[in-house]
């Protein structure tokens, strides 16, 4: 039995506003390119964390973008060394599952002893 099974990815919605830099090309006042980018800082949501099984992770800055990503929707779960998709994954998430293993392990009478 293959034990390797993760979901495709895992979602966290960060706290708070982040400064995002903006980058729009340089236009005369008739909307013509002149070449060249202008910078500028926003404030905005903080966004979300997507997680990955490979350890790799992206920051998305809105809601648009996590559903044209397709973030939104609930993970397949996924057979790691072949790459079959296995069914879907509950609204458990990885870090709660960590969690209740730790506390499991620290609350039980060997490791007290």
């Amino acid at each position: 039995m293959n034990t390797n099974i993760k979901p495709r990815f895992e979602v966290h919605k960060m706290d708070g506003e982040a400064e995002r830099t903006v980058v729009t090309p340089k236009v005369d006042k008739d909307g013509k390119l002149l070449g060249g980018f202008k910078t500028s800082k926003v404030k905005q949501d903080a966004g979300w964390m997507v997680y990955f099984p490979s350890g790799s992770s992206i920051h998305i800055w809105t809601a648009e973008e996590m559903e044209r990503q397709g973030f939104l929707s609930d993970p397949e779960l996924v057979n790691m060394e072949s790459g079959d998709v296995m069914g879907t994954v509950s609204q458990t998430s990885l870090r709660s599952k960590s969690e209740q293993v730790s506390n499991r392990t620290r609350n039980s009478k060997v490791a007290q002893v």
